[in-house]
C-alpha cells in the first residue's frame, strides 16, 4: 500500500456545507473529489483556469464564464441571474436553516 499524505483546508463553514451537499447529491465524497483535482494536476502538469480566477476580483463571474465555455453552452440571456437560481436550488435542500 502506498503511503498516505492528509490535508487541512480552511474555508467558510457555508461553502464547505453548500460543496458537500452539492458532492452528497452526485455520490461522490470530499476526498475522491480532492483526489480527482490532484489527479488532474498531475497528468496535466497544470492548475485549471477556475480554479487560478479564484484570486480574483471577479472570481465568480469570470469561473462561470470558464465553465460555460468548456460546457459549450451558450450566453445566458439577459436578465437571467445565476444567483438566484443558486438561490432557488439550496432553498430546495433546506427546510427551517437545516438540510433535508
Amino acid at each position: 500500500m502506498a503511503a498516505t499524505a492528509t490535508l487541512n483546508v480552511r474555508m467558510p463553514e457555508d461553502l464547505k456545507r453548500n460543496g458537500d451537499m452539492v458532492l452528497s447529491r452526485a455520490g461522490v465524497s470530499v476526498s475522491d473529489a480532492v483526489r480527482g483535482l490532484y489527479r488532474f494536476l498531475e497528468s496535466e502538469q497544470d492548475v485549471p483556469a477556475w480554479v487560478l480566477c479564484e484570486r480574483r476580483e471577479d472570481a465568480f463571474g469570470e469561473r462561470r464564464r470558464l465553465l460555460r465555455e468548456i460546457a459549450g453552452i451558450a450566453p445566458l440571456p439577459d436578465g437571467f441571474s445565476l444567483d438566484d437560481v443558486k438561490r432557488e436550488r439550496l432553498a430546495r435542500f433546506f427546510e427551517d436553516g437545516e438540510a433535508r
